[in-house]
């Protein structure tokens, strides 16, 4: 899976799956730019640019602009977002906006960002981190659920539009990750059904080293072909 010349965009925040995705690349040789929310404590090396940037917050394009350094890239990979449960009755349209600004909306204007400069080479990859939420469902769950489905749906159809391009669009539906079970929206999900959910996942919490893999080999050109996919990756959460 060499990516040795590969200049990949990592979107997201500081996180143990992000730490894993962007070492794994970096051991294939990929040239790696990671815009993170917040401080990063990477070692900076020849081979890794942080950059910390709200990249949610599109007031300032020309700030993008100024900070993607003029480069093409050949594979991004969207890894930010957020996650939270509330019942039906607590959706107000506050919440609904603000779980689609993150999972959503920041995907379509960093792929429009791109797409508008020129700046995704021939054959580039996209990968966006999603969740088996899209497609299973979870009390307390619903604006989350939805966000990921429209997601793994915009995934579908920039595969099409990409298409004459050769640019590769897919979306990796996780399930639960080790490195996630103590975040506060994860803690919340379990205190709902007391854990009942994660016992689903037959094979038990994927490890962020797992996910990596797979997002690497999604940017690589061992699989030159495999476009508009939301791949499944639960250890058998929705058999």
């Amino acid at each position: 899976m060499n990516l040795e010349h590969k200049n990949i965009l990592v979107l997201g925040g500081k996180s143990e799956i992000n730490d894993a995705v962007i070492n794994s690349l970096l051991k294939e040789g990929a040239q790696v730019h990671f815009f993170c929310s917040v401080k990063s404590d990477f070692v900076t090396t020849s081979n890794l640019t942080v950059v910390e940037h709200d990249f949610y917050n599109f007031d300032s394009n020309k700030d993008i602009d100024n900070q993607l350094d003029g480069l093409n890239w050949h594979g991004v990979v969207f890894a930010g977002g957020k996650g939270g449960v509330r019942p039906i009755k607590l959706n107000n349209a506050e919440f609904v906006e603000d779980m689609f600004h993150a999972n959503v909306y920041s995907f379509f204007e960093w792929i429009r960002i791109l797409t508008k400069r020129r700046s995704l080479v021939e054959g580039a990859s996209i990968v966006a981190l999603s969740s088996v939420s899209s497609i299973k469902g979870l009390k307390s769950k619903i604006v989350y659920s939805a966000s990921k489905a429209a997601l793994d749906a915009a995934v579908r159809g920039m595969a099409v539009e990409l298409a004459d391009k050769k640019i590769r669009v897919n979306s990796i539906q996780k399930g639960w990750v080790r490195s996630d079970m103590n975040l506060d929206f994860i803690q919340s999900n379990l205190s709902i059904d007391e854990g009942n959910d994660f016992k689903k996942q037959l094979l038990g919490p994927i490890e962020p080293q797992e996910l990596a893999h797979l997002v690497t080999f999604l940017l690589s050109d061992l699989v030159p072909s495999m476009t508009g996919t939301n791949i499944v990756l639960d250890g058998g959460y929705t058999l």
